[in-house]
């Protein structure tokens, strides 16, 4: 998915496409409970490919104080760069 704002029903698209289950307890992107937290490092870009429409379209909701605004583009930029 680009970096465009996607529209709502993109986002439900896209999420369409992945298992939640996959990221909760058990699933297989969760490292579990006492699990070494390099362990969850190849857990990070699926889960972070599945959220990133829902931050592009936080970002552009006009009432989100900059501020947080800002700490998302943050994260996002330093997730983008750890996945591709």
């Amino acid at each position: 998915m680009s970096d465009k704002v996607p529209t709502f029903e993109e986002i439900e698209k896209h999420l369409d496409s992945f298992n939640l289950a996959d990221f909760q307890a058990g699933g297989k992107h969760h490292a579990g409970a006492g699990a070494a937290p390099a362990l969850s490092i190849p857990n990070i870009c699926p889960a972070y490919k599945m959220v990133k429409p829902i931050l592009l379209a936080v970002l552009a909701f006009p009432l989100i104080p900059k501020k947080i605004k800002d700490a998302i583009k943050a994260f996002m930029s330093v997730l983008d760069m750890i996945c591709p």
